[in-house]
């Protein structure tokens, strides 16, 4: 080693102030041991403060003295560089600091696990070329055994780059499709070949399996949204599975999906990229069309989707579901849980609302009213209009759906899935299977028909992804049938009804994207909220009006966690210029921090003076 070793750290916080690297001197006694990505401690405003080590030099950048580092916590490296740039890039699109999502790529460290663990040096192979593709998978089930075609064409994908000596990064959105997709890679890829990222396991399991990935290489990581965060080779192959899924979509900053963050991976590090489900994401539509992703071909569909104009359980739906029982179980999605999808007041009947977030309200299986956005007990309901205590219920939810059909067809086994559920496996004998979308469970040899019943229902969400959000959906319900079973969607619209009955999906969604662009929405714009006090907001908007490249759509009152009356803007932005707004927009929040502080309500914790979230959810 040099006769001086500089080392540089970043922290893990939210702080603005701490978003940088920060410089110390490595005393002599650790020279030969110190490395990049290790866990140690410095010295920091008085305190001893961990930290990572990101880079090691002869020289220091900074002119003065240094504070030596203190102690290595750990020997291990954790923080490797591909992953640090990458963090680095995310940040910096989505205009937030590396130390808030340190946690996303780092689990909590496990000491009985680190000192149990042998690490050992990867050994690469060669590897395919990279590609990047959009594809298409048939919503049909396996012929031969019922399962969803989806489960095998994940398998082979990822075996196919593995058997090539390339490590696979496989992304779905919930523990359902991990488990399947785990039992379906088993007859192909060796056990302790295969880590897995869940966030339902215990912390000294998911730093486990993190080690593993430290150390072996090919190896094919299989996990829900952080696996995108895996430390396997940075040209690891990336697999997503159904990028539309909410699930894939950070709440938290950086408040970014699992698809945007692949598409960085991808970009930095050559990796090959592969984006796959049933329906398609306007995000990723846009991307075929500029030529950035190749549409991978895929075998024509054409399941037998029937379409009804009426609502609820009209005459078609009955006899399609009687007929469909005779061999076999039925699939039934609905909109909501619980035993009403929305709360009414009994007296002025406006909609209710959350005493705490001002939500919609729902009243669950066990009849609690409940928030859907906060998901806070209202026991004491008082409506904002009029102060009536009463409430009535507005249309059914899965609860009271499954009450309904079971009366309607006596003697039959009727079954209410819910999101609390583990992962089932429906016997092949006639039932009824009442669920929302997402939570679908598999039937041995698949569904011998499926019935959308809450289609209008879906597509009147107060969103502009509704109907991309509907499609998807559906789609994903009808692929757990059997081939050659029926199925039929009730108060579907024509703008979805070409999709689901001749399978011209991407000619669908290549016209919900043609309307976000005449209207300049997002995927064609990037879109920037900013929440905080009138004044600070005015003056960030003031900001982006001198900038040509952005555009202030408006601003609104905004119902937040805080005392005080808040406002959010809304601004969009072009892709090619989301360096530039970044950067504006983060040198102005670095100059709040010591003007205002707002008070979180629930937790009574300090905010920062300006929420910034780019490329909202909650927008769009």
């Amino acid at each position: 080693m040099a006769t001086e070793v500089f080392a540089r750290v970043v922290f893990q916080s939210p702080l603005p102030a701490l978003n940088r690297e920060f410089e110390y001197r490595v005393g002599s006694e650790i020279r030969n041991v110190v490395a990049v990505g290790q866990r140690v401690r410095v010295p920091f405003a008085g305190q001893a403060k961990e930290g990572f080590i990101v880079g090691l030099s002869d020289t220091a950048s900074f002119v003065g003295k240094l504070s030596e580092l203190g102690e290595i916590v750990s020997s291990v490296s954790v923080l490797t560089e591909h992953i640090y740039l990458l963090l680095k890039a995310i940040a910096e699109r989505q205009c937030s600091s590396v130390g808030e999502i340190l946690g996303n790529a780092i689990p909590k460290r496990s000491v009985r696990v680190e000192k149990s663990f042998e690490l050992e040096m990867p050994v690469r192979k060669v590897s395919p070329l990279p590609t990047r593709f959009a594809e298409l998978v048939s919503p049909v089930a396996d012929v031969e055994t019922g399962r969803p075609i989806f489960l095998r064409r994940l398998a082979v994908l990822s075996h196919e780059y593995f058997a090539g000596g390339r490590s696979v990064i496989v992304c779905v959105p919930d523990f359902r499709d991990l488990e399947r997709l785990k039992q379906a890679l088993a007859d192909l890829i060796p056990n302790e070949s295969i880590s897995i990222v869940d966030s339902n396991d215990l912390a000294s399991d998911r730093y486990r399996n993190f080690l593993s990935q430290l150390s072996r290489e090919p190896l094919v990581v299989l996990g829900t949204r952080n696996a995108i965060y895996s430390p396997v080779a940075g040209d690891a192959a990336i697999i997503i599975w159904d990028d539309g899924d909410q699930s894939h979509q950070d709440q938290q900053a950086p408040y970014l999906t699992t698809r945007e963050i692949a598409l960085l991976r991808s970009s930095l590090f050559d990796a090959p990229l592969h984006f796959l489900s049933h329906s398609r994401s306007t995000e990723v539509q846009r991307l075929v069309g500029i030529g950035y992703l190749e549409d991978a071909k895929h075998s024509a569909w054409h399941p037998k989707v029937a379409l009804s104009e009426g609502a609820g359980l009209d005459g078609m739906t009955f006899k399609l579901i009687k007929r469909a029982l005779e061999s076999g179980p039925v699939l039934v999605q609905v909109a909501a849980p619980g035993n009403a999808r929305s709360l009414y007041c009994a007296a002025c009947n406006s909609r209710s609302r959350c005493n705490h977030c001002n939500g919609p309200l729902w009243l669950n299986a066990k009849g609690q009213i409940v928030c859907r956005w906060c998901g806070q007990l209202n026991l004491n309901f008082s409506c904002v209009q009029c102060k009536n205590t009463k409430l009535k219920q507005g249309a059914a939810g899965a609860s009271r759906w499954a009450e309904q059909l079971g009366k309607s067809f006596p003697g039959i086994a009727v079954r209410e899935i819910t999101a609390e559920q583990q992962s089932h496996l429906i016997p092949s004998r006639p039932a009824l299977v009442i669920c929302t979308p997402g939570i679908e469970p598999i039937a041995n040899g698949g569904y011998s028909g499926v019935v959308l019943l809450d289609c209008a229902s879906q597509l009147n969400v107060d969103s502009l992804r509704a109907p991309e959000d509907a499609l998807r959906s559906w789609l994903n319900a009808i692929a757990f049938m059997r081939p050659d079973a029926e199925a039929v969607a009730v108060g579907a619209s024509p703008e979805v009804n070409r999709a689901l009955s001749l399978g011209q999906i991407t000619e669908t969604v290549s016209n919900f994207l043609k309307e976000r662009e005449e209207l300049g929405f997002p995927p064609s714009k990037r879109i920037l909220s900013a929440t905080g006090s009138r004044e600070v907001v005015d003056e960030l908007a003031k900001l982006l009006a001198g900038v040509s490249q952005a555009r202030v759509l408006g601003i609104s009152e905004s119902r937040g966690v805080t005392a005080e009356i808040e406002y959010r803007l809304v601004a969009s932005f072009n892709y090619a210029d989301g360096a530039s707004v970044a950067s504006l927009v983060r040198d102005y929040v670095a100059g709040l921090s010591s003007k205002q502080v707002r008070t979180n309500l629930k937790s009574g914790k300090n905010l920062r003076p300006l929420t910034i979230k780019f490329d909202d959810p909650k927008v769009t």
